[in-house]
């Protein structure tokens, strides 16, 4: 807001109550962004283990060996770099609206950044547990 000349003290009421509403807006946001996250890594994670164990103990061999790392890895991919593009995003609009809190107090950005370092630790233990075998 101040960029424009104008301080967030001088807006009228309505004024700053949409600014409320779009920070509040930004939150769901963010919220819906970290839940879809946590589905694709949560079921990455699952569909790994699944695979895995189907690949090791079925009597004819119906995956390659590949398969279980390569399916996990893309779901994990997948809910793990959005987040990190929707943490830029919302870091932005809270910078735009004018709010001078630092964003790692917010606890909506604290939970993206836990997932999206769940995520990212999944998937370099993945990667790794691979390239060690």
């Amino acid at each position: 807001m101040e960029e424009n000349g104008i301080k967030p003290e001088e807006l009228k009421l309505s004024d700053k109550l949409a600014v409320e509403r779009t920070v509040l807006a930004a939150d769901r946001t963010m919220l819906a962004g970290v839940r879809t996250s946590l589905s694709f890594i949560g079921f990455g994670f699952t569909i790994f283990n699944v695979l895995r164990y189907v690949l090791a103990h079925a009597p004819t061999k119906l995956l390659r060996p590949e398969t279980p790392r390569n399916v996990g890895l893309f779901m994990l991919v997948a809910g793990t770099i959005p987040l990190f593009l929707m943490m830029i995003q919302y870091y932005r609009t809270l910078k735009r609206m004018g709010r001078k809190e630092n964003v790692f107090k917010n606890p909506n950005f604290q939970m993206a950044l836990i997932i999206s370092l769940l995520g990212t630790i999944l998937i370099v233990t993945l990667i790794a547990d691979f390239i060690v075998l």
